[in-house]
């Protein structure tokens, strides 16, 4: 059973990403939890800095023997072990994300 309630997803969405902060550096946390899928830190359209907030992206479901699994607990992990943790000099906030991440493809 579920630790969280949750969307049918499993990205989470991470605020206070440090300026600095690359995607290498929150695979690099957030897969000791499970594979990651992607990693997002979106760019101010003008500045090109990072905006403070990141998404990380899990699998939905996995393939063992032709069985497909759908699987969060991965995500569930990351957020439960993560959350409040300091991450290159800042204190992360970590949620379920609340819909799809939003691109220049899907806009």
């Amino acid at each position: 059973m579920s630790r969280y309630t949750r969307p049918p997803n499993t990205s989470l969405f991470v605020r206070n990403v440090a300026d600095a902060t690359r995607p290498e550096d929150l695979r690099r946390e957030f897969g000791r939890y499970g594979p990651i899928v992607d990693v997002y830190i979106p760019l101010d359209f003008y500045t090109r800095r990072p905006r403070g907030f990141a998404y990380v992206q899990y699998p939905l479901c996995y393939c063992v023997h032709l069985v497909i699994f759908e699987d969060v607990r991965d995500a569930e992990d990351a957020l439960y072990n993560l959350n409040r943790k300091w991450v290159c000099g800042r204190q992360i906030e970590i949620q379920f994300a609340q819909g799809d991440r939003k691109n220049f493809l899907t806009s």
